[in-house]
Order: C-alpha cells, then sequence, then structure tokens
C-alpha cells in the first residue's frame, strides 16, 4: 500500500494559508526600456506602487509590458493583488520613474512554477 503525499507546487493550498515571508524592493524604470524582477518562490500577494512623477506599466512578460498586455500606473498609484506569479515585468516612458514592491512569498520554489504555454503574453 502506498501513502499520496501532497506535492509541493503552485496549487500546493497549505502553502498560501500561512504567512509569506516578505521581499521588498525599489528601482527606477529604464527609459523606454524594460526591466525584469524576479522572485526566489512564488508569490502569494504583491503590491507595486509609482513613487514617481512620470507613468509606468506593469506585466507579467516582457512581450506583454511592451505590448498591450500591461497595466499602466500613473505617478503616485499603486496596484495591490493576489496573484501567484515569478517574475514582473516593469516599463516605463521617456522619463525615468520610481517605483517599490512589496510581495510575500509562499515556501513554494519558483523551480515548481508551471511554465505559460508557447505563445502566451498575458
Amino acid at each position: 500500500m502506498s501513502l499520496n503525499y501532497p506535492h509541493m507546487g503552485e496549487g500546493f493550498a497549505p502553502a498560501y494559508q500561512v504567512s509569506a515571508t516578505p521581499f521588498l524592493t525599489s528601482s527606477v524604470t529604464v527609459p523606454n526600456g524594460t526591466s525584469e524582477i524576479e522572485f526566489s518562490n512564488i508569490t502569494r500577494f504583491f503590491t507595486i506602487k509609482n513613487t514617481g512623477g512620470h507613468t509606468m506599466a506593469f506585466g507579467f512578460t516582457q512581450a506583454g509590458v511592451t505590448g498591450s498586455h500591461k497595466f499602466t500606473l500613473e505617478p503616485k498609484e499603486s496596484y495591490e493583488g493576489e496573484i501567484r506569479t515569478t517574475q514582473i515585468w516593469v516599463s516605463g516612458s521617456a522619463q525615468t520613474t520610481s517605483y517599490c514592491i512589496l510581495a510575500g512569498l509562499t515556501g513554494i520554489p519558483e523551480r515548481f512554477a508551471s511554465q505559460p504555454p508557447t505563445g502566451w503574453v498575458g
């Protein structure tokens, strides 16, 4: 008789039921470019705030943030979401703007996250 122990992965519910490990970073956008913020573990939630004086955007893939699959944040605006991800991409306009990110990380390492389907730009 075998025992079926739950496997660690993005659908492992107990990892989302405990307090998250904090992750905090601040930086500036690259003029007319993109930057990737990678998390060592899958996020339970995150907040991103545009702390600068110019518009910025964020998304979940480089193709998405440079295309039309992105969220735009005006100066001093923020976004909060209970979203599991292992990366966030940010982009700025012609001028740099500053931003900060607070994320709550689960105990699930990034390597256990499933990969998006080929061709996905979300």
